[in-house]
């Protein structure tokens, strides 16, 4: 179970590095699949694209550092706390009127499968 935890956050880490890709390459799409709209007027869209990249790039890094390490009790407390992530991201598709389906289900399943993930490596760790 604990292999198992652990090829799961591999798995988050590998997900987060392909959505910040996204957000760097073809912003505007990834934006839209994130559940708000790609363009804004008046507003340099691509620098908050940016930083929502490095800000995946940078938990999917902390993610394999903590794997590599083999510390599933340091993992587990990091992947809890990073459970706040889609929370947030959840609020925010829903604050600015994207569809409540794709919040909840896609930043909202995240958090849970965190959550999950997390409690598993702290208790099996």
């Amino acid at each position: 179970m604990l292999v198992a935890a652990y090829v799961i956050a591999a798995l988050v880490g590998v997900a987060l590095v392909t959505v910040a890709l996204r957000f760097f390459f073809v912003p505007e799409a990834a934006a839209k699949a994130f559940g708000v709209p790609g363009t804004a007027s008046g507003a340099d869209t691509g620098a908050y694209f940016s930083v929502k990249a490095i800000r995946d790039l940078a938990t999917a890094l902390a993610i394999f550092v903590l794997i590599a390490l083999q510390d599933a009790q340091a993992l587990g407390w990091v992947i809890l706390a990073m459970a706040v992530i889609p929370i947030g991201d959840a609020a925010i598709v829903a604050r600015r009127g994207g569809h409540p389906a794709l919040s909840y289900a896609m930043h909202g399943g995240t958090a849970v499968v965190s959550v999950a993930t997390a409690l598993a490596l702290l208790l099996l760790g």
